[in-house]
This record gives structure tokens, C-alpha cells and sequence, in this order.
């Protein structure tokens, strides 16, 4: 484990999932046993956890990232791409002999993006308990994680003991389920661990179609009420490019999206979940920080890679362009 900065006044603590991406654009996928030609190989990183707590800082929210690397140059660089844009990487753990998790994007024409995730047994998924009992959850105002780190032990029992202690702690959890499955299998073990995350958070920030497959619904409504029952307080359910959709016991509320040209899907929803904490770390209200959300994630699809959000003064800007008004507190800039 490295050594750190006081932490004592870092707004949110990112805990799961940090891996490289590989990109590649082409304008099709091969038949099976078949051939295409696509751009050369791009690197960035990646992670869905490791994506938010960087794309926060961006934002200007400090930010802190707990999980394992490989103690390969991929470890290395994931470190690296942290501190260029100031997360706080004092308890990163690096597993001797593992790798780091990489994802294989295929993106095409339109922007959208299939992914290979090469992460079986990846450093990621080798987060221990011992490594959580390490982590002082009192310095910190938020706690935010992925399902990622759900899929294999010892990476699920690791997470559901932070989230139990940061839960116990009366700390804000966010939790975005991110499920990534393997064709149309959904193992009941890793269904139960996603709803025993969704009852340790406060806030739930959900794919539309994954809100489907996890409650087995056709409807937003019938999914959010079945997480609300769960213990979740807000569920913020992510349409793409048709918007939001955020439901809690007495509330239900849409914000359509904004109207980009696509380059990347890449880490859209990641970007969305970073705009949305951080526009509630900035005192937003809920419609406001939903606006936000959507237009962190509608400038991110405008640009390359994964972790291409932008920052708090483009975000106010494009908002205004628009000629939406949001509150004083979420236009501050500190």
C-alpha cells in the first residue's frame, strides 16, 4: 500500500473496480472465425469506480479511490492517471503477481461501444477484507461503489463489508449496480449481493435495462419501488439519450436528455454518476442535480475516451447555453 496525504477532508471515497481500456474504432464486428480492419489500439483508464472517483475530482470535488491493482505497468499507470488529475491514491493496494483488469471497446460508427472485458480473476476481484478494515471511513463524506467487484469473491464479501461499515457510519452511499453479465445469465448469488448492496445505500444509480433484469420488470416504476422496499431511499434510473427518470417514496421525476453528436458511449453512465454526486455534494436539489447529471454525461458522449467528462465551469456553461436556470449553489464554482 503507498503512503498518502491527510485525508481528512476529502468529500468522497471511491471503493471497487480500476482497470485499462483498449479502444478500437470499426465500423463492424467480424463474423465468428472472420476478419475486420479497425483504428490502432488507444489506451486510457478505465474501471467504473475508478472512472467516477476521477471524473468527481474533475468536477472539482476532492476525491479519494481504495481498491487493488496488478503489480504490472498497468497498475502503475492507473496510479498515475490518478494523480494527474488528483485523486488521492494513498491506499491503493498493489497485489504482487496479479494483473490488472482490461477491456477490449469496440466502438462503432455511431459511437456505441461492445466491450470484452479480459478481468477474470484480475486484481480488482482480489480486494480482501483485511484491506477494508484499513480504510478510516470517518474521513470521508461520501462513500460511492459499483457492482463490478460483486461478480467474484473475494471482491463481493470485501465490498458488502465496507458499504456495511460505511452504512453503520450513517455515511452517504451511492451504488450503481453496473451489471455486467455474461450473455443473458444472471446467477442468483450475485442477484442476492446486489440487493444486499441496494439495502446498505442511499442512493441507487441504475441502467434502465439493468433496473429490468435485476427486478425482472417491464416498468420503471414496478423496479424502483421493489429497490425503495429493498432500503434504497432515491433511485435514479439512467434512459440514455431519452434522459432520467429519479423515484422515491413520494416522488417521481424525468428530465429529458440533451441533444449531442455521439463520439463514444464509453462511460457515459459513469460520467452521470459523477455529475449527480457532485452536484449533491454541492448542495443541489434534486432536479437541478439531475440536469447536471445528464449534462456531464451528454458533453462526455461528445468526446473519446471513458473518462473524458468535463469539468464543473464547462458543465455550468453548457447548461446556460441552453437557457436552463439551476440554483446558486450548484453554479459555484470552489
Amino acid at each position: 500500500m503507498n503512503s498518502g496525504n491527510d485525508l481528512a477532508q476529502i468529500q468522497t471515497l471511491g471503493i471497487g473496480d480500476a482497470m485499462v481500456d483498449l479502444y478500437t474504432r470499426a465500423s463492424q464486428l467480424p463474423p465468428k472465425g472472420g476478419n475486420i480492419w479497425s483504428t490502432a489500439v488507444e489506451m486510457s483508464p478505465g474501471g467504473t469506480t475508478a472512472n467516477v472517483s476521477a471524473n468527481i475530482a474533475g468536477l472539482g470535488i476532492s476525491s479519494a479511490f481504495i481498491g487493488r491493482v496488478g503489480s504490472d505497468p498497468y497498475g502503475q499507470y492507473i496510479i498515475d492517471e490518478f494523480k494527474k488529475v488528483g485523486v488521492e491514491t494513498g491506499d491503493i493496494f498493489i497485489k504482487e503477481g496479479a494483473f490488472t483488469g482490461i477491456i477490449l471497446g469496440i466502438i462503432d460508427d455511431l459511437g456505441e461501444r461492445t466491450f470484452i472485458a479480459c478481468a477474470k480473476g484480475a486484481s480488482h476481484t482480489l480486494l480482501t477484507k483485511s484491506d477494508v478494515y484499513q480504510i478510516d471511513f470517518e474521513k470521508y463524506q461520501t462513500i460511492h461503489t459499483s457492482g463490478v467487484c460483486l461478480v467474484e469473491q473475494p471482491s463481493r464479501e470485501s465490498s458488502l463489508a465496507a458499504m456495511e461499515i460505511a452504512h453503520a457510519l450513517n455515511k452517504k452511499i451511492y451504488f450503481d449496480p453496473n451489471l455486467r453479465l455474461e450473455g443473458d445469465v444472471f446467477p442468483e448469488e450475485l442477484r442476492e449481493a446486489q440487493y444486499k448492496a441496494i439495502s446498505l445505500s442511499d442512493v441507487v444509480l441504475i441502467g434502465e435495462e439493468e433496473l429490468f433484469q435485476l427486478c425482472r420488470c417491464a416498468l420503471i416504476e414496478e423496479g424502483s419501488e421493489k429497490l425503495i422496499k429493498k432500503g434504497a431511499e432515491l433511485i435514479v434510473v439512467k434512459q440514455g439519450s431519452k434522459g432520467v427518470t429519479a423515484i422515491t417514496s413520494k416522488e417521481n421525476l424525468s428530465v429529458p436528455g440533451f441533444k449531442v453528436k455521439v463520439c463514444s458511449t464509453a462511460g457515459a453512465g459513469d460520467a452521470f454518476d459523477a455529475g449527480f454526486i457532485a452536484a449533491q455534494l454541492r448542495n443541489a436539489n434534486l432536479l437541478d442535480a439531475l440536469i447536471y447529471a445528464n449534462a456531464v454525461a451528454a458533453i462526455k458522449v461528445t468526446r473519446k475516451d471513458a473518462r473524458s467528462a468535463p469539468t464543473h465551469t464547462e458543465t455550468i456553461k453548457f447548461i446556460g447555453k441552453r437557457n436552463i436556470q439551476v440554483g446558486m449553489d450548484l453554479e459555484r464554482n470552489y
